[in-house]
């Protein structure tokens, strides 16, 4: 019998297969597996693994994010039949562009539809900023105007104050090709224009930010917290992985 025959035969006998012996994360992805993959890796303990789907919207429009919205229900579903230990839904777009309250709801439509904890974006972010103390807070991605104004709204309802807000404005499908030192650039530019900030947020897994921000916090002396790195901390934390990471920022360090 040969290891995928094996893995079967354990989930149809409700053990845990041998591929994430320690922890399975699910992913819900609005769009590519691009950088996401890549960087779960580097930030994962050995044998946590990846069990990703995809929803593979368009780009940054209401269409798109409803198709998104559409495909939860199945992609919940599926990650449910794969033993997950957590999911993770992410897109800040998809959620902060709803009515109030979206947030929650989406992670209460995905955990009883797959009798798995999980959490959305923008719920793992908010918790981290927290955590870390940070209030005031500078915000540095790629996202259009339009996005950034629903984004700074939600923020602002749930108490945060954000103090600037600096877009790389790059293309959909050419958000990876954003340079670190473009992100490095723009974080020494968000402070700049805040004046004083208690930390920095930068959503979008597709940005290259594990690489910088050791280098942000050390340099410009705030906490930093990017996308994927509080999606994982709370992925990990919730499911009781306590393994310090270092070289990625304070927040997984705090693991």
């Amino acid at each position: 019998m040969n290891d995928k025959s094996i893995d079967g035969e354990r989930l149809r006998r409700g053990e845990k297969a041998a591929f994430g012996w320690h922890a399975r994360i699910g992913y819900i992805c609005p769009s590519v597996f691009e950088l996401i993959a890549y960087d779960f890796y580097r930030i994962a303990p050995p044998g946590v693994g990846l069990i990703g789907v995809t929803c593979m919207i368009d780009g940054w429009s209401a269409e798109a994010y409803k198709k998104g919205l559409d495909q939860i229900k199945a992609c919940a579903t599926e990650l449910g039949r794969r033993q997950c230990d957590f999911i993770i839904h992410s897109g800040v777009p998809l959620v902060v562009t709803q009515a109030d309250g979206f947030a929650q709801e989406v992670v209460n439509q995905i955990e009883a539809i797959s009798g798995t904890p999980a959490i959305t974006s923008i719920l793992a972010a908010m918790r981290s900023l927290r955590e870390l103390g940070i209030r005031r807070v500078g915000l540095v991605n790629p996202y259009p105007d339009d996005l950034n104004e629903a984004l700074v709204k939600f923020l602002n309802s749930q108490d945060f104050e954000v103090g600037s807000v600096i877009s790389l404005g790059a293309d959909f499908t050419r958000i990876a090709s954003v340079s670190e030192g473009d992100v490095y650039a723009a974080a020494k530019k968000a402070i700049a224009e805040a004046g004083t900030l208690d930390g920095l947020y930068l959503p979008c897994p597709q940005f290259p930010v594990l690489d910088v921000i050791e280098k942000i916090e050390t340099d410009l002396g705030v906490s930093a917290v990017s996308h994927l790195g509080a999606e994982m901390y709370v992925a990990l934390k919730t499911i009781g992985v306590h393994t310090p990471i270092r070289g990625f920022g304070r927040l997984l360090r705090m693991l």
